[in-house]
């Protein structure tokens, strides 16, 4: 068989294009070899439907040749797909297009697409290989093709990792494989690939442990999951009515079955120039994390992310337990720079650490949700929290009770040359601290800090070079309890105005 389809995309086109086709027997292997104009690369994602509905492929037409195929095995089908039987009867290809992206290559341009579908044999740009997570012909993870409970190392350490990340499955450059010898050249443990708008269907072999991920992508905002076992509800209402009122209803739903599905919810990049966050009425219980640092090499980044961290005091000091995360959000190619940028954008800068008895997908997942996590730039900081013997890690309720309870808070700086600035927040007072050297290249610090169960009391550490570049973050721990004036982002936002 062989079919040529044509999707004409353009500014005033539908965000989400349908055709049909029909299979006359069983295949062994379906091809899409999609030619994309130059120049018009990440304008949008194929989806393809089997004669059931079953959605069997899904793929943003990015970075290199877009030769794609669904067939009976992994080797045979293209990242982002479902392996399984090709069935004959009335299949479906669907084209969503990326408003925004539309918006900045096309401007009143129009363009065509052509597909051209086909059995006849052909390259495949990048199978998914034997690593299939998914059932046979479902966008479910399977818990007997994932296991969560996998231990990948059995130390209690902390774990480093990147909660943010691109592949070729959108609009990433590089391939898993690729992906996977940069994460190891990094000194990663962990990896989440956050596909705009796509999951991924399975994965190369390595000794990474791989965390199911997946940004929810829109004109007015995006936002990560984590923990992810199978493609959200509304992903395709959302990229149908992206750009539109109903927009914000599709988001909403699309954060409450996380949370009812034991997803974790991540704000990314609230403040980042034509990507920040627009949905004020977002409920601040809904999400437990916030990306306080992405990509840091990207232009308007430093003083994004710096936005973002004092957004997150400021939720901390309304009585708000969310936490921080860092997210390379890495597109690019290792030799690549972005405008006036002196380092790659690469994944694992920053890096995320996470304290595990044992790391696991599952393990990572608990130790997300209580905030044992450190972001950083360079540096490891291994922090030592302690109360009248009693040690704490980031995250944790202090559990001594009275109005002068002492906190020792302890910190070692790993892998740096020069003597950082540090200084222990509390309460959203910034206060700094004695550092000193305690070898070439690891610094440390110890200091006492009085806390009061009576009240709301919370306590983070940073740290920054000299200049006031970002180096470090960890996650407050805290005492006491306050009920929260604020329950919107929009109330926070207005809460930092005033400050």
């Amino acid at each position: 068989m062989r079919e040529i389809i044509n999707f004409t995309i353009s500014r005033e086109a539908e965000n989400l294009h349908e055709e049909s086709f029909v299979i006359p027997h069983e295949l062994k292997t379906l091809y899409l070899d999609i030619k994309v104009p130059e120049g018009c690369s990440y304008i949008g994602f194929v989806v393809l439907r089997d004669e059931t509905g079953a959605i069997r492929l899904q793929k943003l037409l990015g970075y290199g040749a877009q030769k794609l195929a669904v067939g009976t095995e992994g080797t045979h089908t293209a990242i982002g797909g479902v392996p399984g039987r090709i069935l004959p009867g009335e299949w479906k290809i669907y084209f969503g297009i990326f408003t925004e992206t539309v918006k900045q290559q096309l401007g009143d341009k129009t363009i065509v697409l052509e597909t051209v579908v086909t059995d006849e044999i052909s390259e495949i740009t990048e199978p998914i290989g034997k690593w299939i997570w998914v059932e046979e012909g479902s966008f479910h993870i399977s818990p007997e093709k994932y296991d969560w409970n996998q231990i990948y190392q059995a130390e209690t350490r902390w774990y480093k990792g990147d909660f943010h990340t691109h592949t070729r499955l959108s609009d990433g450059k590089e391939t898993i494989r690729n992906a996977m010898k940069k994460a190891k050249d990094m000194e990663m443990d962990f990896y989440v690939p956050t596909e705009h708008n796509l999951m991924h269907t399975g994965w190369c072999d390595t000794d990474l442990c791989i965390l199911p991920g997946i940004e929810i992508t829109t004109e007015d905002g995006h936002f990560n999951l984590f923990g992810i076992t199978e493609m959200p509800e509304k992903l395709l209402e959302i990229v149908m009515y992206n750009g539109t009122p109903q927009m914000e209803k599709y988001v909403e739903e699309t954060i409450k079955e996380a949370n009812k599905k034991g997803w974790i919810v991540s704000l990314n990049h609230p403040f980042l120039t034509v990507w920040k966050w627009k949905y004020g009425k977002t409920s601040l219980e809904d999400f437990q994390c916030v990306e306080i640092v992405n990509d840091p090499t990207y232009q308007d980044a430093p003083s994004s992310n710096d936005q973002a961290i004092c957004f997150l005091d400021e939720l901390w000091k309304d009585g708000h337990k969310i936490w921080g995360v860092g997210g390379s959000d890495s597109h690019n190619l290792i030799e690549e720079r972005y405008e006036g940028a002196d380092l790659p954008s690469i994944a694992g800068d920053p890096g995320t650490y996470v304290f595990c008895e044992g790391l696991s997908p599952k393990n990572l997942m608990e130790q997300v949700r209580k905030g044992h996590m450190c972001v950083t730039r360079f540096c490891k900081i291994i922090p030592q929290i302690t109360v009248e013997g009693k040690e704490y890690l980031p995250g944790d309720k202090i559990t001594e009770n009275g109005e002068n309870i002492v906190l020792i808070y302890e910190a070692q700086i790993k892998g740096i040359k020069e003597r950082p600035k540090v200084f222990l927040v509390k309460n959203g007072e910034k206060l700094p601290v004695k550092v000193y050297e305690k070898t070439s290249g690891d610094f440390y610090i110890k200091e006492e800090i009085e806390l009061n169960d009576q009240t709301w009391n919370w306590v983070r550490l940073e740290v920054r070079q000299r200049q006031g570049a970002f180096l470090g973050y960890v996650n407050p721990v805290y005492c006491g309890a306050m009920d929260s004036v604020c329950s919107t982002i929009e109330e926070i936002w207005e809460k930092m105005g005033e400050n």
